[in-house]
């Protein structure tokens, strides 16, 4: 039976507000090594909340641990530099934040908050389920912040614009009122080589979202999920921007505060971090490296190749990232404006903002446990790691077929056409079964005794019966085949939609969060789905510390 979640808005102190919505969570399914539950397991993550060798030697800190959340709390809290205040301030107007994200702008700016982070690309619909999950699970972990240690904390998302990998956002997949599912993507003019991912137009991105809303047209939040895309088109001056302004729409109750890394300010509060690095470049990289091969023996991989390794900074030159050596950077001094790699952005992050705890998934994991020297050779303390809210969500086709069923509902997730399958085989009458199970023994046993009566006449006559009874058997295995696909085709005459439910619960044969768009729950049943999800990301984030971690089935409806 569904399980009510029942979620309530955030007031920007991290206290519930009165008014309260539901949302049913049908399970909420640990993984494991064994499938179908190794889709939803990872190694690490395990490690991570058991406090593992890994978890032990390559963090510093730990979730479970109140005190030292509590020590973090007062090391880390202090005033924002006052022109990265500003800026930031006048940022959140521009994008339309909401009154309670302004507030949290401000808290952050006088040192009265500490931070939950969570980064991602920007990306069409703000990319796939998973980011929106993130960013969901930024506001539950504040939550638990502050009711942990009595501590103001604000959900911070860091819009990664100045990555420069367009094949990784340009996609964008999602699901019609019918179930169908089209695959949507910016056109390669979008981008040119060594774009900031942040900086693609907004023209383009416009047509894509046309397209979207064309295929979503008839599903009931329709209309509102068409305003909130339009009001964030018109705030934002391009993908970047239009994804901040989007997350500070559907997370205006929490008071979402979002990063633009392409900032002066940021730049700026960014650059001492990045000086500390090119100080010391040559003992942190061979740092870092090290770590890797200490990876290698202890989880059996290596999270950031070598290669990768062999500096931590980029150029951003002409709306370009170019990747450049230590000795460069150096040589350049402040005349060239750097970008942080993705060994050094985590230190970034947690340099610049008081962040004491960030939503990190399996891959995030692996390679900041890959960076505690970086962290050190910087001096920064980085925050301590929860294990994001993940989910999928269910729709009313889903639940039907979970329900006729009869099964434990990952099981028809992980593999809805052999949900299907089983569920065809009970279906073939009873009576008719027997009869041919019947049939099948009274044939096969007549021509045993006849094999052996055959001995008699000449004693080759068994193998010829014996080769005579295989293929009688085959043919009965063929009528048995025959009366399970009937069985089947009438399933799919009366449930179309049964069919082409893979491709909307694992897309692409990959966890569901990997690749439907974000805006799927928000367009079947509206914004205020979002004050559920935080509620339920908070409720993940009290399990995990507990050493719990869950993957959540959500009903999504219609």
């Amino acid at each position: 039976m569904p399980v009510p979640a029942h979620s309530a808005a955030f007031d920007p102190a991290g206290r519930r507000a009165v008014t309260a919505r539901t949302l049913a969570v049908r399970a909420r399914v640990e993984g494991r090594p064994e499938a179908p539950y190794d889709r939803i397991h990872d190694a690490l993550t395990h490690d991570l909340l058991t406090e593992g060798p890994v978890a032990r030697e390559r963090f510093p800190g730990r979730w479970n641990d109140a005190a030292a959340l509590r020590a973090l709390v007062e090391t880390k809290r202090r005033p924002l530099p006052v022109a990265l205040a500003a800026e930031l301030s006048e940022y959140h107007r521009r994008l339309g934040a909401s009154p309670a994200s302004l507030a949290n702008v401000d808290r952050l700016a006088r040192g009265e908050a500490v931070a939950a982070v969570a980064g991602q690309q920007p990306a069409p619909l703000v990319g796939p389920l998973y980011a929106l999950h993130k960013v969901a699970s930024t506001a539950g972990i504040a939550a638990a912040v502050t009711a942990r240690t009595g501590a103001a904390c604000v959900p911070l998302f860091w819009m990664h614009g100045e990555d420069s990998d367009f094949s990784e956002i340009r996609h964008a997949t999602l699901s019609d009122a019918s179930g169908v599912v089209h695959d949507l993507a910016l056109p390669d003019e979008a981008h040119r080589e060594g774009g900031l991912v942040g900086a693609v137009a907004r023209a383009p991105l416009a047509t894509l979202t046309a397209e979207a809303l064309a295929l979503w047209q008839g599903l009931p939040a329709h209309g509102e999920t068409t305003a909130l895309l339009q009001r964030a088109l018109a705030a934002g001056r391009d993908l970047g921007e239009a994804t901040n302004a989007l997350l500070l729409a559907l997370f205006a109750e929490p008071g979402l505060v979002v990063v633009d890394p392409r900032l002066p300010s940021i730049r700026a509060a960014a650059r001492e971090i990045l000086e500390r690095y090119l100080a010391n470049s040559d003992a942190l990289e061979r740092a870092a490296k090290a770590a890797g091969a200490r990876l290698a023996t202890l989880a059996g991989r290596q999270p950031l190749s070598d290669a990768s390794l062999e500096s931590f900074v980029f150029r951003i030159e002409d709306g370009r990232r170019q990747k450049l050596t230590a000795a460069e950077a150096r040589a350049h001094g402040t005349l060239v404006t750097l970008s942080p790699s993705v060994a050094l952005r985590p230190a970034v992050q947690d340099g610049v903002f008081p962040t004491v705890a960030m939503a990190v998934g399996p891959g995030e994991i692996a390679y900041l446990a890959q960076l505690k020297e970086v962290f050190e050779g910087v001096s920064v303390q980085p925050a301590l790691l929860v294990p994001r809210f993940g989910a999928t969500w269910l729709p009313a086709e889903a639940l039907a077929l979970i329900d006729a069923c009869d099964a434990e509902p990952w099981s028809v997730v992980a593999n809805a056409d052999a949900a299907l399958a089983r569920l065809a085989e009970r279906n073939v009458p009873h009576d008719l079964a027997k009869l041919l199970a019947d049939a099948r023994d009274s044939a096969l046993g007549g021509l045993a005794r006849f094999a052996e009566a055959s001995r008699s006449l000449d004693g080759s006559l068994p193998q010829m019966v014996e080769s005579a009874r295989g293929k009688v058997d085959y043919q009965f295995a063929r009528l048995h085949e025959g009366l399970s696909g009937k069985a089947r085709a009438r399933l799919d005459r009366d449930h179309p939609a049964w069919r082409r439910l893979r491709y909307v619960l694992m897309p692409g044969d990959r966890l569901q969060e990997r690749r439907l768009a974000s805006l799927e729950p928000v367009v079947r049943r509206g914004a205020s789905v979002i004050a559920d999800v935080v509620e339920l990301a908070a409720e993940h984030a009290g399990r995990a510390a507990s050493g719990v971690h869950e993957h959540y089935l959500l009903e999504l409806g219609a």
